[in-house]
């Protein structure tokens, strides 16, 4: 066995990774990969492939010049090829790189210089396996972890300024909404099943209170589009969010970044980067520290929507030889925000106006809040068998606690107080073999089974002396009206009655509160009425009689008017309901490609789940009886219904998803085409007088998609078109709930709908100092005219909620070199997007005209030996543009719609220091 030493051994094992930008299309660092190898033994060479900072690169392309023999570099960036017995030639070719070709009997220092022109093309796992993103059968986007950083993006809802097809609202971490191609995500209740999957490092957080996660020290963000259940699980029917974390490397490294902006914003992010035991365990600690005051003032007291959280992470890497490694990432993030400013548009504030992102008066101050723990715990196994086979083990544990109190009808009145109280548990473990025989075919077979035990306590308070004017009082008028027309009483008296017992009065006048301490004198004010007619004096039940009506109809009457007359109005009432989901899922699924002929393949890929749900409901009655709830329907509570304690339904299904592609590539271009099957499990509506159980959502997608790079690598192009067609099309809608007086928010089955969408993305770089992107998506999705039994639907022709028409975003990257080691760069971006409507029902009122939004970063980054550090500016919409992300909402279901103003113009500097 002849050894084969590099005399650069030690150099290579230093540094950091190199990534790329699909969306800016910029190169992230200047790095050169090393081969460094090991060993020659019977005629097989086994090396190592890592970068300029001794990070391990996954899937680097190893071939023998003029022969079949190739193979790919692992997980540690290890490959191992057999030599022919002439003098091989070697050829390694990596994406963002120019492929270079050396002897395999030197002394191999590998140098791969970088692609200063190759755009937009990036490895991704989206198919469980390392692939340039050009290569994958089906619509899919990514940013590195760089890329976020020269963006400035540190949360959700600024990624999808840059991904076409992806909207993400974000009212607080407890209430994300995430869109992909028209088909919103954002739903609390506990018996509900997410559309979108959010997963970080393979590990599912989908459940919505407890998906936010800061976006530190990341590797990169995938977003795949479509249906994905075959990829990403049950969850996944219209496509998924991937986070993937930077885990640690076998030496020292770290970064601190510190900045401050305008809202008295603070941030301190970075990472600490430790080798343990050399080549066998490394530890990787990341943080992050965001707080900013609030953009609106609380004329009781406090700021409203503004932000305060800190994210910690530990990841420890093993290195079990060459071919396995473990990864156990910790995470624990706590949000503890002002109240969100769900502000009416009906009554304004004293002094001020109903603009949502002007001042607001909800009257609990600093009560309102959103506080929220949440973390877990995945652990990541890889061990790769040989060149061929490779097993994964993905073990994952979440939990979160969330409690969010907030002024639901939004004025200076105590009309309705709300809490939500969420808090859940999840469990998943995935098994998966790859497979992959280095000529025609690669792909996976794998299990998983996923246990999920979640609840919502809603505590609602309610100050009836001010809910009367502005709901209880016209639901009076209306009952009363609705019996004397019973008794052929004429529109004129009747009106002037109603007049004379419920006049309209305003909950707030002039920014104060008004109070009704107690309901009218029904029987004084009636007998007046009825004496005044007659022209005598007459009591109530003499009137009646006069009227025409007998002992036996006016009885009721009588009685329900002595009930009410003069009686106090509770000036606090509270009543509490609790929603129960428990779901698991026991699935198996495989996914391969085949290469049929040179260019054409075929992807096929198929998910079998058993799902058990259960559902439950638990409502209290309230310790402070309404009169009006006992008088209208036999309740002591007003918005929920009393329960015989926690009541349960539940429910089994059998299902299965899958999906077929078509591509063709040719040089570096992907002409493909697919069909594929998505599900959203359906929900168990579990009530005290009525348990729904909704059918599951049924998606079938049809997708053609062309992408590349051309133009000696100075264009990087990506177009799509898709047509979506839905059966029992899950929505929310505002239904009447025996037992309460006010509607309610709940899961409805909307029939058939379809979605018709194109998108385009476009990078373009002419230098290796200026590239400039361009995206574009039309999106046309809306329920169809009748169901499936050819009924005409309630939602026929209206457009998804939450889905504007168009969206664009155009942005430039600009490196100036200004000397040696120094470079100033400046990256701005726009972003638009068309009208939006809140809800399903398309409401003019409930509805967001279109806005643009415009971004940037400027600075100088400074990179001595050794040390890198950085001085700049950044800017978020600059323009300082008003828009709401959110209209409706809670207040809607007593007739007060509130709505929540969007991002104000924030500017910040920041240093950064890193080594």
């Amino acid at each position: 066995m002849k050894k084969i030493k590099s005399d650069l051994y030690k150099a290579l094992l230093m540094g950091g990774i190199f990534t790329f930008s699909f969306q800016t299309g910029a190169k992230e660092t200047h790095a050169y990969v090393h081969s460094e190898t090991i060993e020659v033994n019977d005629n097989r060479i086994k090396g190592k492939v890592i970068n300029s900072n001794g990070e391990a690169l996954p899937g680097v392309n190893v071939s023998v010049k003029g022969s079949k023999i190739r193979t790919v570099s692992d997980m540690n960036g290890i490959f191992t090829i057999k030599l022919p017995s002439s003098d091989p030639i070697l050829v390694f070719t990596y994406v963002g790189y120019a492929p270079l070709e050396k002897s395999a009997r030197d002394n191999m220092q590998i140098v791969l210089k970088e692609d200063d022109h190759n755009l937009g093309e990036v490895v991704v796992s989206t198919q469980k396996r390392a692939q340039s993103s050009i290569d994958v059968p089906v619509s899919v986007s990514a940013l590195s972890g760089l890329s976020l950083k020269k963006l400035n993006i540190q949360q959700f809802d600024e990624v999808a300024q840059y991904i076409p097809g992806v909207q993400i609202q974000l009212q607080s971490p407890n209430n994300p909404g995430y869109v992909i191609r028209g088909v919103t995500s954002d739903d609390g209740d506990s018996r509900s099943q997410p559309r979108v999957s959010v997963f970080q490092d393979g590990v599912s957080i989908s459940r919505s209170r407890a998906s936010v996660v800061e976006l530190f020290d990341l590797e990169r963000i995938e977003v795949v589009k479509g249906p994905q259940g075959t990829l990403f699980g049950r969850g996944a029917e219209i496509g998924a969010l991937h986070v993937i974390r930077n885990k640690p490397v076998n030496y020292l490294t770290g970064e601190i970044s510190l900045g401050y902006g305008t809202y008295n914003q603070k941030l301190v992010s970075g990472f600490i980067n430790t080798p343990i035991i050399k080549d066998k365990l490394a530890n990787r600690f990341a943080f992050s520290y965001d707080q900013r005051d609030g953009f609106i003032d609380n004329l009781s007291g406090g700021k409203l929507n503004g932000k305060n959280t800190i994210a910690l992470r530990n990841s420890t890497r093993l290195f079990s030889g060459n071919n396995t490694t473990s990864d156990l990432v910790l995470d624990y993030q706590y949000d503890n925000y002002p109240g969100t400013s769900f502000k009416s548009e009906t009554y304004a504030p004293a002094g001020g106006d109903t603009d949502p992102n002007s001042a607001a008066d909800l009257e609990q101050g600093k009560n309102l809040y959103i506080k929220r723990h949440v973390g877990g715990a995945a652990l990541l196994i890889d061990h790769q068998f040989n060149d061929r086979w490779k097993l994964s083990s993905i073990s994952g544990f979440r939990a979160f606690n969330s409690d969010e109190s907030f002024d639901a009808d939004g004025t200076p009145a105590p009309i309705l107080w709300v809490s939500e109280k969420e808090k859940g548990t999840q469990l998943s473990q995935e098994f998966r073999f790859n497979y992959d025989d280095k000529d025609r075919f690669s792909g996976f077979i794998g299990a998983s089974y996923f246990y999920e035990n979640s609840s919502q306590k809603v505590p609602m308070r309610i100050n009836e002396q001010s809910l009367y004017p502005a709901y209880i009082s016209p639901i009076l008028r209306k009952t009363f009206a609705t019996q004397f027309k019973s008794i052929n009483l004429s529109d004129a008296m009747a009106t002037s009655i109603l007049d004379a017992l419920f006049p309209t009065q305003a909950p707030v006048v002039d920014g104060k509160a008004q109070y009704v301490t107690n309901l009218p004198q029904i029987r004084k004010t009636l007998e007046a009425i009825l004496s005044q007619k007659l022209s005598t004096s007459v009591t109530l039940e003499q009137g009646l009689a006069a009227l025409g009506l007998s002992s036996a109809a006016m009885a009721p009457i009588v009685q329900q008017i002595d009930q009410l007359s003069g009686q106090p109005i509770n000036k606090y009432h509270e009543e509490t309901s609790t929603n129960y989901g428990t779901n698991q899922a026991a699935e198996m699924f495989f996914d391969g490609s085949y290469k049929l002929t040179k260019g054409l393949s075929l992807t096929a890929g198929l998910r079998g789940s058993y799902e058990h749900q259960l559902g439950g409901y638990r409502g209290d009655a309230s310790a402070q009886p309404s009169i009006f709830g006992m008088m209208i329907n036999g309740s002591p509570n007003l918005m929920t219904s009393v329960s015989d304690g926690k009541i349960t339904a539940s429910e089994d299904y059998l299902s299965y998803v899958g999906r077929l592609a078509l591509n063709y590539m040719f040089q570096r271009n992907n002409a493909y085409i697919s069909v594929s099957r998505g599900r959203r499990p359906g929900v168990i509506l579990i009530l005290p007088n009525k348990t729904t159980k909704l059918k599951s959502e049924i998606i079938y997608s049809y997708e053609a998609g062309l992408k590349g790079i051309m133009a000696n690598g100075m264009i990087n192009y990506d177009f799509s078109a898709y047509y979506y067609d839905w059966n029992h099309f899950q929505t929310t809608t505002l239904q009447t709930v025996e037992g309460t007086l006010a509607p309610q928010y709940l899961a409805d089955d909307a029939g058939k709908a379809h979605t018709f969408g194109l998108e385009a993305g476009l990078h373009y770089a002419p230098s290796q100092f200026f590239n400039i992107f361009v995206n574009y998506c039309y999106i046309d999705g809306k329920f169809n005219d009748k169901d499936e039994n050819g009924n005409q639907q309630e939602y026929a022709g209206h457009r998804f909620r939450l889905t504007p028409k168009q969206t664009y975003s155009v942005g430039v990257d600009v490196n100036i070199p200004v000397k040696q080691r120094c470079e100033f760069y400046f990256r701005p971006a726009y972003s638009y997007k068309s009208q939006v409507y809140f809800e399903d029902s398309n409401r003019a009122d409930l509805s967001q005209d279109g806005y643009g939004l415009a971004n940037f970063t400027a600075g100088f980054r400074f990179h001595p030996k050794d040390i890198y550090y950085e001085i700049g500016a950044f800017g978020k919409n600059v323009l300082d543009t008003k828009y709401i992300i959110d209209a409706g909402n809670s207040g809607d279901t007593i007739g007060l719609p509130t709505f929540v103003g969007g991002s104000r113009s924030i500017f910040g500097v920041q240093i950064k220091l890193g080594f």
